[in-house]
């Protein structure tokens, strides 16, 4: 996703997101939207928790809980 001279990435990314997960897109094809966009590893990082927080907050915690019983593994 290039920038215009007026919307930089970050903000054209943003919009993207909060709009996919506004329409109710599966939380992976977002992530899938976000590892490609065209921005810092910093920012990519903010568009996903951003994208995780629009999440139903019981998804959020059953996936939170699961990867921290993944990385208690290792």
């Amino acid at each position: 996703m290039k920038a215009t001279p007026t919307r930089p990435a970050l903000t054209m990314c943003r919009d993207d997101v909060i709009g996919r997960m506004e329409q109710g897109q599966p939380f992976d094809e977002v992530e899938n939207v976000i590892d490609l966009a065209d921005v810092s590893e910093d920012q990519r990082a903010a568009l996903w928790l951003m994208a995780f927080a629009m999440r139903d907050q019981g998804d959020q915690q059953r996936d939170a809980r699961a990867h921290l019983a993944l990385v208690a593994e290792h």
